[in-house]
């Protein structure tokens, strides 16, 4: 783990110099799961966003024992999204993809703007960049010099679905044990469970298979201890996996709560979300965070940003037994609000004593019967580094077609500040297919589908089972954020992701 005031400190030196420690390679792996056909998707942000003309993207296919099938590469040099299948061909031998990208250019980061789709006949599972190989030796030494156990796990285990762990190796076979203990309550169920996965190769642990004799089990306080590999980042992909094959997942997050990391004073952390009113929206809270006491408030927002109604949601104690799981739709309906007149809602925590964590994490839920979301957020900070005079721009995929229903959702990281002017544009892999320009108000979001994006005809694939898009937003205001929520029409299955 790296401590997040260095991360801070790299923000503020690559501000003051840009050539300092500068980055031209970036990398993801992804895992060819059970089930699933799988692709990458990108928006030629490089070009757009930096004017970078000249990129390469090298994409290798790599067999169950690590070894190379083949690269290829291709230039990514115009303004457009890109999509590849990875794993759609018949008899295909591979089972995991190594995608770098390179430039001339400094990248700045190492994690490429990348989102890993896994689809099947009833679902789609989106979830972005969360695992690479490091580029040298001086970003092991940043990155692994203190080892931290994962989290942010959304625990399940009945006769339609279990939690289900995808483990990752680097380019380094990776053998140990993982250390998986999952809290309930007062008691803890723990177990060590022998891996030996070959270099750049994946493992699947069901939970259901670890702790079958606990039975039904609906939340809980999940985390894994991976063996420590060099020169690699490895977040776990972690979700439900329904008994039919579907499948929703993110990616787990560091467990902080033996970590004392601390802005210089106390105010609170908080995040705005747009609310969905055809899904129910859940927030998550687990006890990872550095040691203390929080107190998490949630505020509905109407669509002219004023405050609809505030909710006292509870004390989270870190580190702790009890995580909190809040229906903001439940909240809602209790209050006797209705979810039509509700835009947003930002959620907050301020410590009760001491000063606030750096980190503090939360899963954001959006689900309607079947598979349920869990997009891994953290709540912002005013101690968190915002260049003078810097302008809004944000990126994001946002799937499309006949099979599955889709909203974007549109709004500023904090409820506070001017309104603002915001260009949305829509790319797709011709290039750009629309544009149009949006007021947002101070707590306020907009909510839109397809319909009200694209005019008609505007996207020559509107009638296939699944297509991306993807969407650009800019604005003075520098913390305009998007996110992608999909349900899948048949299963009912919900996935999501934020934006870039």
């Amino acid at each position: 783990m790296k401590w997040f005031k260095q991360v801070e400190a790299g923000r503020r030196a690559y501000h003051a110099d840009a050539t300092l420690n500068s980055v031209h390679r970036s990398s993801l792996l992804v895992p060819r799961l059970d089930g699933a056909a799988v692709d990458i998707s990108f928006l030629n942000h490089f070009l757009l966003k930096r004017g970078y003309g000249e990129v390469a993207c090298r994409v290798t296919k790599i067999d169950g024992a690590g070894k190379r099938i083949q690269s290829r590469f291709i230039k990514v040099d115009a303004p457009r999204a890109y999509t590849f299948a990875l794993g759609d061909e018949a008899h295909d031998e591979a089972a995991d993809f190594m995608v770098e990208f390179f430039a001339a250019d400094n990248l700045f980061i190492p994690f490429p703007a990348v989102m890993v789709n896994h689809r099947g006949p009833r679902f789609l599972n989106t979830v972005h960049a969360y695992n690479r190989v490091l580029n040298d030796v001086f970003e092991d030494d940043s990155i692994n010099t203190k080892p931290q156990l994962e989290a942010a796990i959304d625990v399940r285990l009945d006769d339609a679905a279990s939690t289900m762990l995808v483990v990752q190796a680097g380019q380094q076979r990776c053998a140990g044990a993982l250390d998986i203990r999952l809290k309930q309550g007062a008691a803890e169920h723990r177990k060590d469970v022998p891996i030996d996965v070959p270099r750049f190769g994946h493992r699947e642990i069901a939970l259901g298979d670890l702790f079958a004799h606990l039975g039904t089990i609906q939340g809980g306080i999940l985390t894994v201890g991976q063996p420590q590999q060099t020169m690699f980042f490895g977040r776990l992909l972690v979700g439900q996996r329904a008994r039919d094959g579907a499948f929703s997942a993110n990616h787990s997050y560091y467990d902080s709560s033996d970590v004392a990391e601390y802005w210089d004073d106390s105010r609170p952390s908080i995040r705005l979300y747009p609310y969905i009113a055809e899904l129910e929206t859940l927030i998550r809270f687990y006890p990872i965070q550095s040691p203390g006491r929080l107190n998490i408030e949630i505020v509905a927002h109407g669509a002219d940003g004023a405050r609809l109604s505030t909710h006292e949601a509870g004390e989270l104690v870190s580190p702790g037994t009890r995580h909190l799981d809040l229906s903001v739709s439940g909240l809602l309906r209790r209050q006797g609000a209705r979810a039509a007149d509700v835009s947003a809602f930002a959620v907050s925590a301020r410590p009760i004593d001491g000063k606030t964590p750096t980190r503090i994490n939360h899963q954001l839920v959006y689900r309607d019967g079947g598979l349920e979301s869990s997009i891994n957020m953290s709540l912002t900070n005013p101690n968190i580094f915002a260049p003078a005079g810097k302008r809004g721009y944000a990126w994001g995929q946002l799937p499309v077609g006949t099979a599955i229903d889709s909203w974007l959702g549109i709004t500023t990281n904090t409820p506070e500040g001017e309104a603002c002017a915001v260009a949305l544009s829509i790319y797709d892999e011709s290039g750009l297919r629309a544009r149009r320009d949006l007021s947002l108000r101070p707590g306020a979001a907009h909510v839109l589908r397809l319909h009200d994006i694209l005019p008609d005809g505007a996207l020559a694939r509107a009638d296939t089972a699944l297509d991306y898009l993807w969407f650009t937003l800019e604005s003075a205001r520098a913390d305009v954020f998007g996110y992608a929520v999909t349900r899948h029409k048949l299963s009912r299955q919900c996935s999501g992701e934020h934006a870039f």
